[in-house]
């Protein structure tokens, strides 16, 4: 290899010395670079915190308003449920009623027939009145609908 033209080893010159001022420039920019690398790294732990506390606190509203809605959702299960029962009695009132409407109709029938042939030979009383039978239940008080 050819050597740098124009130098040779007794050409080189030492660097010559920096003033004292400079090694401390050098020192107070590492102390403050290293101060400002603390300081963010305390932010960034104190930013990290707030995250978690932020996120805890976004669970509690989610899971605060999932309450309410299952709250809102039992209360219509529940009227549900009752106006279920109210159609199922009333459904049971309805079936009762009816089978004695058939047996009446069909007392008034057989009451008919006997009174038929008589007639022709002879009047006769009145047939006895029909007493209605009693209620199976009292009714229950209605709940308000909403």
């Amino acid at each position: 290899m050819a050597p740098f033209p124009g130098a040779s080893a007794s050409k080189i010159r030492p660097l010559p010395q920096l003033p004292d001022w400079v090694n401390w420039l050098q020192a107070g920019s590492t102390v403050l670079l290293a101060v400002l690398f603390l300081v963010m790294v305390g932010k960034t732990r104190q930013q990290g915190v707030q995250i978690l506390e932020l996120q805890e606190r976004l669970q509690g509203l989610e899971n605060s308003r999932a309450l309410d809605r299952t709250t809102g959702l039992e209360e219509q299960l529940r009227s549900t449920v009752e106006r279920l029962q109210v159609v199922e009695r009333n459904s049971s009132r309805i079936e009762v009623l009816s089978a004695e409407a058939a047996a009446l109709k069909a007392e008034l029938g057989r009451i008919k027939q006997r009174a038929a042939p008589s007639s022709t030979a002879r009047p006769t009383a009145p047939p006895p009145p029909v007493t209605p039978p009693a209620s199976p239940e009292p009714a229950a008080p209605e709940t308000p609908q909403p």
